[in-house]
């Protein structure tokens, strides 16, 4: 049963394209309301590739509620070459100006290579260009699974 989750980890990376420089042990992202219809949720997935799903509001799917789904071995290794990409660790904790009301905000929460966490704060979605591209990249992925609703 451990050999079985170690050959997935590596199938995993191998779908990513290439050698990964930060292990990811779990995402999670969260979007906060904005005045208007901005996608509000709360996205976790694990190294195995278990994703959850809180639905709050305003998704493009007209998904509300919670959620559960396995993400493909494809999607799976996009995500960590996406991650890889943005080289998080070095990015700024927080992004935005808090001065200006009812924009909204997406929090990064990445666990990595055993007991490091990085954690962002991005009030108005526009902290670097590969932030904003990896948003994007987080919505259409949450599009794109068959979610099943929990109960």
């Amino acid at each position: 049963m451990l050999f079985a989750f170690f050959a997935s980890c590596k199938s995993y990376k191998e779908a990513g394209n290439g050698k990964q420089k930060y292990e990811i042990e779990s995402l999670i992202v969260s979007k906060s309301p904005c005045f208007g219809t901005c996608p509000m949720y709360k996205l976790e997935v694990t190294k195995d590739g278990s994703a959850y799903l809180d639905a709050r509001n305003f998704l493009k799917n007209n998904l509300k509620g919670k959620y559960t789904a396995k993400l493909s071995k494809e999607n799976m290794g996009s995500l960590l070459k996406e991650l890889n990409q943005l080289d998080f660790p070095k990015l700024n904790d927080k992004y935005g100006n808090n001065q200006i009301t009812d924009l909204p905000a997406t929090d990064l929460e990445i666990r990595y290579n055993g007991a490091n966490t990085k954690k962002i704060h991005d009030y108005g979605n526009r902290g670097t260009a590969e932030l904003t591209k990896f948003y994007q990249y987080v919505d259409s992925l949450i599009y794109a699974q068959q979610w099943q609703k929990v109960n």
